[in-house]
């Protein structure tokens, strides 16, 4: 007798804890995040700052499947399988503008100033309608933005100094075709190419140059088959970072306000990742090169007057009202 009722009290606190572990293996929030990039990159270490942070916040009651270094494929790919909920997280940089034409606004030469611009725009309204437009047009859930940052010209033939030295230069674009048009504009021509396959395309002549953040120049060595650095500054690349919003819905309200909050944290360590990497890389670059890598500034004025016409085209693909609505934030 008191064997079957050991029997049933065990039996029925088997029962319970199973019971107990279900629930709160159902209660759990499971993600998928994955990016192109290479740890120390500025949007592998955006999502890996999300991915600590949103731990942080939920401890157990979150699991995260993380990948990165191009595991999974690469951006394109990227945006595809959180569209269609492979992924439920990941940051996008210049392709962006793929899957909706407002991103378009960033291709404008010489749109920001300084770091100080770009959080005015992307923090305020701006940053609102870009979110509620991503939403609609593409499925994504903008949990906030981050910086690849101001990026820069390097070439093989000349300093880039004013706008008629990119006559005849073929450089290496992302896919956006605002970003091709605004070169074509300004005498150069662009080329598109994975970015695994720029440094041999470098140093083979295939194309002349490229544009990219300092941080990319000094990832992939690019400074080792480039004579000119030309400090342009010329666009600021911020990093998307978003959710599949059918997974964003479907949070509880704990999760979204602890997703939401890793998210905010993680855009301004990335911000802040861009800021503190910009002089340490300018000076590694510098000394890495040993003098064969010339650097250079521009003349702003002539550039910025040559970048008027760019952007009323641009406004032809992002909308000329929300176009003006940038500009006008900026000012």
């Amino acid at each position: 007798m008191k064997m079957k009722h050991f029997l049933r009290s065990t039996l029925a606190a088997l029962l319970a804890s199973m019971l107990i572990s279900a629930g709160a293996e159902a209660d759990q929030l499971k993600l998928r995040l994955s990016v192109e990039s290479t740890p120390g990159a500025a949007t592998q270490h955006m999502l890996a700052s999300f991915r600590d942070f949103l731990k942080g916040e939920l401890g157990d009651q979150v699991a995260i499947e993380y990948f990165d270094s191009g595991t999974l494929g690469d951006e394109i790919v990227h945006m595809e399988q959180v569209r269609t909920g492979q992924l439920d997280v990941i940051p996008i940089g210049s392709d962006a503008v793929a899957l909706d034409t407002k991103w378009a606004v960033f291709d404008i030469p010489f749109l920001f100033n300084d770091r100080v611009a770009v959080a005015k725009v992307l923090d305020g309204d701006i940053g609102r309608q870009l979110d509620a437009s991503f939403q609609k047009t593409a499925g994504l859930k903008v949990l906030g933005f981050g910086e690849i940052g101001f990026r820069h010209i390097t070439n093989n033939v000349r300093p880039v100094v004013v706008p008629t030295n990119l006559k005849g230069l073929k450089l290496r674009t992302p896919g956006s075709k605002t970003r091709n048009m605004a070169f074509k504009m300004l005498g150069a021509s662009p080329i598109t190419m994975n970015i695994g396959e720029v440094y041999l395309a470098l140093q083979q002549g295939v194309v002349d140059g490229q544009e990219n953040p300092l941080g990319n120049i000094r990832k992939w060595s690019w400074f080792e088959v480039q004579k000119y650095i030309s400090m342009s500054r010329h666009v600021y690349t911020p990093i998307t970072l978003v959710m599949n919003l059918k997974k964003y819905n479907s949070l509880t309200p704990a999760q979204r306000a602890a997703v939401d909050r890793a998210a905010l944290r993680a855009e301004g360590a990335s911000r802040q990742y861009g800021t503190d990497n910009d002089a340490k890389l300018l000076d590694e670059i510098k000394a890495l090169s040993k003098g064969k890598a010339q650097f250079n500034e521009i003349d702003s004025v002539a550039f910025r007057a040559a970048a008027v016409p760019i952007a009323n085209e641009i406004a032809k693909v992002a909308g000329k009202d929300f176009t003006d609505a940038v500009l006008k934030a900026v000012k």
